[in-house]
């Protein structure tokens, strides 16, 4: 007899390659609860740290440039003698181009510079203005004579922006934008499949971990340790509910409310912010045991020759100290999934996330690559939908706009420069070439467009919880042999308003030989109802059966039904 053929109508890819799970995370992220969350957490964090950068003094504000100056230096053989140096000089700049802003009016104050400038313009602007009346040919100088007073208002405008950097630049601000630019290389690395060299998606995450990190520890540690406390908070607030709903999205495909996160998240708020504190803490402990042991060295001849021999001690908690570092990196993006999904506290979300590195580190490292590169061509998509409605917007709006601003250019472009004439998504008003009313409309603009292209942050924010979620998952089931599904549901206030009725059955008539009468029986729903000894079972049919062998089951009727 012929083998019969086996035919394949179809390939579960999500059991045969758990990796593409990750592919859900852009449908899983653009949700809008998540978004919502995410955009309240971008705004919370940026509105701190310019409020933070408002309070901080002055003189201890970035030089212009200064990040990129620190990565720079790090490719030297001395990064921080030549670091210091050119931070130096750049200063030496800045207050250069100010005295000469000021006009050798060595008592002039920031306030008398600007209006210096201003002066300056109007000077310039009148005359441009003058040559164009006394030209014979006004219609073929009148182009000239625009251009030359949009000229004096760009002039300005950057005269301006110099003079201001005697205050130097918010250290948040340095930080933020190094930041944001270096998730446009990574994006624009991805879409060209550059991965090594000169603006690779490599340099992108390196510039992006460790670069802008250790300058803002090693140069401004007071600044973002404070910031950094900031940040977390609103990270375990924010950021918790965000995985708390992708953890119940992924496992049961349901969509719990903002305020159901929020609640957990703010049950949860020491578990989250701890997480990522307790390892450092560690860190530190261990550091300062050591470093206090290092004390003995000053000792004339005994001390040297003890630490020497117990230098194994030093080098067993550096061990210590490295595997809880590289934890901690290697493992921070499952901490928070680990409270979402398990409803636990910070030990766990430790312990979880650096065993699974441990267990797993090539299959973590390579879910995290298919991550970032998936990340990558989706923060492209979604910037790319955002350029376009601002595109639309701002060419239908200005449609029928006629009017011209003080500098004489197009006023709509001077209240708002497009992504068609900036070139990018963000862009910079000149307020001083615009009337009082125009200034008010271009601010208006200014916050709405913002709002829109902060959108985009906050996908990123809520891709970034939502794949590591979807991570979390695959490396427990790689490791635990735990399923998909497996999500803690909390017990919501509606499950105990009411509880089920109680059925109250009267007992069988008693027979006249029994001594006492019997009080009634009750049962709950779906329940087996209570039988006297020696009362026979009576199954579905209403004939008399007798009771079943323990472990065998009853037989089925065999009348009609």
């Amino acid at each position: 007899m012929a083998e019969e053929s086996t035919v394949i109508r179809d390939i579960d890819w999500k059991s045969t390659f758990p990796w593409t799970n990750i592919f859900r995370s852009f449908r899983i992220a653009i949700h809008p609860s998540k978004i919502i969350l995410a955009l309240l957490a971008l705004l919370a964090v940026y509105l701190g740290g310019m409020v933070l950068d408002a309070i901080w003094p002055n003189g201890y504000n970035a030089v212009p440039g200064e990040i990129w100056m620190y990565e720079d230096s790090r490719t030297n053989l001395q990064p921080t003698a030549n670091f210091h140096e050119a931070r130096a000089n750049a200063w030496k700049d800045v207050r250069s181009s100010y005295d000469q802003a000021k006009a050798g009016n060595a008592n002039a104050t920031l306030r008398d510079v600007d209006a210096q400038i201003d002066k300056d313009r109007d000077s310039e602007i009148d005359a441009a203005k003058t040559a164009f009346n006394a030209s014979p040919k006004a219609d073929t100088d009148a182009r000239e004579r625009d251009r030359r007073v949009s000229d004096a208002y760009e002039k300005a405008r950057s005269r301006h922006v110099q003079a201001h950097f005697i205050n130097g630049v918010g250290l948040f601000e340095s930080f933020y934008y190094y930041e944001v630019a270096q998730v446009n290389l990574i994006a624009r690395a991805i879409r060209y499949s550059n991965w090594i060299g000169s603006g690779s998606v490599t340099q992108g995450l390196f510039n992006f971990l460790v670069n802008g990190p250790s300058w803002a520890i090693s140069q401004h540690c007071v600044f973002f340790t404070i910031y950094f406390l900031f940040f977390l908070t609103i990270w375990s607030i924010f950021g918790g509910a965000i995985a708390r709903i992708a953890a119940v999205h992924v496992a049961r495909d349901e969509k719990i409310s903002i305020r159901q996160a929020l609640r957990f998240s703010t049950s949860k708020f020491l578990s989250f912010l701890s997480a990522p504190i307790i390892p450092l803490l560690i860190v530190l402990i261990v550091g300062l045991v050591v470093a206090i042991g290092g004390i003995l060295t000053n000792i004339p001849f005994i001390g040297p020759i003890i630490v020497g021999a117990l230098f194994f001690l030093a080098l067993a908690a550096g061990f210590v100290m490295t595997l809880v570092i590289l934890g901690l990196v290697g493992g921070f993006n499952l901490m928070y999934p680990t409270i979402a999904v398990e409803g636990s506290d910070s030990f766990d979300a430790i312990s979880r996330s650096f065993s699974y590195l441990y267990a797993r580190p090539w299959r973590l490292g390579f879910y995290t690559m298919v991550a970032v590169i998936y990340g990558g061509l989706t923060y492209a998509f979604v910037r790319f939908f955002i350029y376009l409605i601002l595109i639309v917007t701002h060419l239908a709006a200005g449609l029928f706009v006629f009017t011209q601003s003080d500098s004489h250019a197009w006023l709509w472009n001077a209240m708002w420069p497009g992504p068609l004439i900036n070139g990018r998504l963000a862009y910079a008003v000149d307020f001083g070439a615009l009337g009082p009313g125009q200034k008010v409309g271009a601010f208006f603009i200014l916050v709405w467009v913002y709002l829109v292209i902060a959108l985009l942050g906050a996908f990123v924010i809520s891709f970034y919880f939502s794949a590591n979620t979807v991570i979390y998952y695959l490396m427990r089931r790689e490791v635990d042999a735990t399923e998909l599904d497996d999500v803690y549901l909390e017990q919501v206030d509606e499950d105990f308003a009411e509880t089920a009725p109680v059925v109250t059955t009267p007992a069988a008539p008693m027979s006249s030989a029994s001594p006492t009468d019997q009080p009634p029986v009750t049962t709950e729903p779906g329940s087996i109802e209570p039988r006297t000894p020696g009362e026979a079972i009576v199954d579905n049919t209403g004939t008399p059966g007798t009771e079943p062998e323990v472990g065998k089951p009853m037989e089925p009727p065999t009348g009609p039904a």
